[in-house]
């Protein structure tokens, strides 16, 4: 059978974005896999109209852990928490034995594998706590700077030839502080055509783009069957009532 992802959006889009923008992403996406790999993509029902702050990104958790008996039924081989933040993926691998990818915490470490110091591009406002998070993953004396491009995560989706400047001078900055490779912390941002080679091309360094990275984990993931072994006593594994 052909190995089935989910990208399981942090927002209600069919609401704020509409239908039109879920199927987008769902083709892009598609582009980017594999040829064996099918590939959907969720809202959750209620939440924030995006994750912009440490708030919104602790109201967006019960409503994954509520999403994941759906994954279950459907049968995904992994899943993609589509948000730069990452929210709930230590609460998700503690309820199903589906591997759940964070793609800012895989982007952030292929940065770390093709560059000795990296910067993040982020949307404006963005969740505070950065720095915390990179020394919980071991990355803290890799990181350079975090700039933020001037565009929230909804205006990045609805003007993205008018958010290229700001995420353009931003990218320039990142690399003045002495970056070396480039990380985009927004997954609106990961959407917009052709983001990562006009930047390659405009500012000189590798761009790592959260989505693909994802993406491409999620995958790895499903080809080397990464899943975690039964649980007794918690209902956790993945056939359990």
């Amino acid at each position: 059978m052909q190995p089935k992802i989910l990208y399981q959006l942090t927002s209600p889009m069919h609401r704020t974005l509409g239908a039109e923008e879920i199927a987008r992403r769902r083709t892009y996406l598609s582009r980017a896999a594999s040829s064996d790999v099918t590939i959907d993509v969720r809202p959750i029902e209620n939440g924030p109209s995006a994750v912009e702050s440490n708030a919104d990104a602790a109201l967006v958790v019960p409503e994954l852990l509520r999403s994941v008996p759906g994954w279950v039924e459907a049968n995904y081989d992994a899943v993609i928490i589509g948000c730069f933040s990452d929210p709930g993926i230590a609460a998700l691998r503690d309820v199903t034995d589906i591997p759940v990818v964070g793609p800012g915490n895989s982007a952030m470490h292929l940065a770390a594998q093709f560059g000795e110091r990296f910067s993040v591009l982020s949307s404006d406002p963005t969740p505070k706590g950065l720095i915390a998070r990179l020394r919980s993953l071991g990355l803290a004396q890799l990181f350079v700077s975090e700039r933020t491009v001037g565009c929230s995560v909804l205006d990045l989706v609805r003007k993205p030839d008018e958010a290229f400047n700001g995420i353009l001078e931003a990218a320039r900055s990142c690399v003045d502080d002495g970056a070396d490779i480039l990380v985009v912390g927004c997954l609106g941002m990961g959407f917009m055509p052709q983001l990562t080679e006009r930047l390659q091309d405009r500012v000189g360094v590798p761009v790592v783009n959260s989505v693909l990275a994802g993406l491409k984990v999620a995958e790895a993931a499903v080809s080397l069957r990464l899943r975690r072994g039964a649980k007794s006593g918690n209902g956790s594994d993945r056939g359990a009532a």
